[in-house]
């Protein structure tokens, strides 16, 4: 959609990936004049596109179109380094692969009408409730009410409004190899040399195999190939290679202003130890769209997140994290072997009900810490 310069908006969001879309989607008030800026020529996002069932369930209530999944997976296979292996299964599909493609084809297809979609646009700055937007090279300057930092971990309105910014994150990296999946379920690596917490994975689509892995430093191509190497044996050019930046350090302290709030990842919104971003940011576009409609903004949409419960539970995650973190060891990764081992029959099941009931996260995570 090319983009005409406006001098004033009600709303500006940055950035229209799940939260940003997920707030677009979400408010009901057509006499909201609304702008929705994306620096990418086209909707995408890095996530995976791995979502559990409840997560598909929020998409389903937000937006109003069929939520293309490519497949369904019951199976995950997780390697321990040096340690072993366990192949987990569950009755129901533990997790979902979206089409990011169509999914993002079809938001930008159903856009509420009262939102204008500027593809290729570039924040800037903000000063005054003023936010200054580049478009190939021409700025413009729009007036606004509201801003919407829904731009990432490496937020630039969180940056440039002066809100607390995401302290710790990861370097994701993700890529396709074109080679026929022996396998039809997840691979996940546990190895704390890679990324502590996190680690690499694997998973089958269609034409081949797509691997990722989270770093706590950046990687060269040259460092990923010999990462796929040594663990899944393959060798070959990267297609599709992309990268993003996870946040792993919790909710930022302040996620608004008088005129700025942040959502998702620029809010610190993913799981430090279990990820599903695309969860937090869809219940922070929801949680914002109601805020919308209050009178206090920011104070309003920080009281919605909480009763979601999704501020505690990602701060009991990111506690847990830095306990890992700074004891991780060999011992420790036999003991979540034997743990991952003692749990194997209903694991994934636990894992589905912690998103669907954040408050049992501790219940469960005390099991392998008691």
């Amino acid at each position: 959609m090319e983009y005409q310069p406006t001098d004033s908006t009600d709303l500006l969001i940055v950035g229209a990936s799940f939260s940003g879309l997920t707030l677009a989607y979400s408010v009901h008030n057509p006499g909201l004049r609304s702008l929705i800026v994306e620096r990418k020529r086209r909707l995408w996002s890095p996530s995976t596109g791995l979502i559990t069932p409840p997560t598909l369930k929020l998409l389903e209530q937000v937006f109003p179109f069929g939520i293309p999944i490519i497949r369904a997976f019951t199976s995950m296979k997780v390697i321990f380094k040096d340690v072993g292996e366990v192949l987990l299964s569950s009755r129901e599909p533990f997790l979902f692969l979206l089409d990011k493609d169509s999914f993002f084809s079809a938001a930008e297809e159903h856009l509420p009408s009262s939102f204008t979609l500027a593809l290729g646009c570039s924040f800037v700055k903000t000063e005054n409730k003023t936010a200054k937007v580049q478009t190939h090279y021409t700025e413009t300057t729009i007036r606004y009410d509201l801003l919407v930092g829904a731009d990432g971990a490496l937020s630039k309105v969180a940056k440039s409004s002066g809100l607390p910014l995401v302290k710790e994150w990861l370097y994701g990296y993700e890529w396709k190899i074109s080679r026929p999946a022996e396998d039809d379920f997840i691979t996940f690596v546990v190895d704390p040399t890679v990324s502590r917490a996190y680690g690499i994975w694997m998973f089958p689509v269609n034409g081949g195999v797509r691997i990722g892995l989270a770093s706590k430093k950046p990687l060269r191509k040259i460092d990923v190939q010999s990462i796929m190497k040594q663990y899944f044996s393959f060798d070959g050019p990267l297609l599709d290679y992309k990268g993003g930046a996870i946040p792993i350090s919790g909710p930022v302290r302040a996620p608004f202003k008088e005129d700025v709030i942040l959502l998702g990842d620029a809010a610190g919104l993913c799981g430090p130890f279990l990820g599903d971003g695309i969860q937090t940011a869809v219940k922070s576009g929801i949680a914002a769209a109601r805020a919308v409609e209050q009178p206090n903004v920011g104070p309003s949409y920080v009281e919605l997140l909480k009763k979601t419960e999704v501020t505690k539970y990602l701060k009991q995650q990111a506690l847990l994290r830095s306990i890992w973190d700074r004891f991780v060891s060999k011992n420790t990764l036999k003991r979540l072997y034997k743990f991952t081992l003692r749990n194997q029959d209903h694991l994934l099941d636990d894992l589905t009900t912690i998103k669907e009931d954040p408050s049992s996260f501790l219940q469960i995570a005390r099991k392998f810490f008691g």
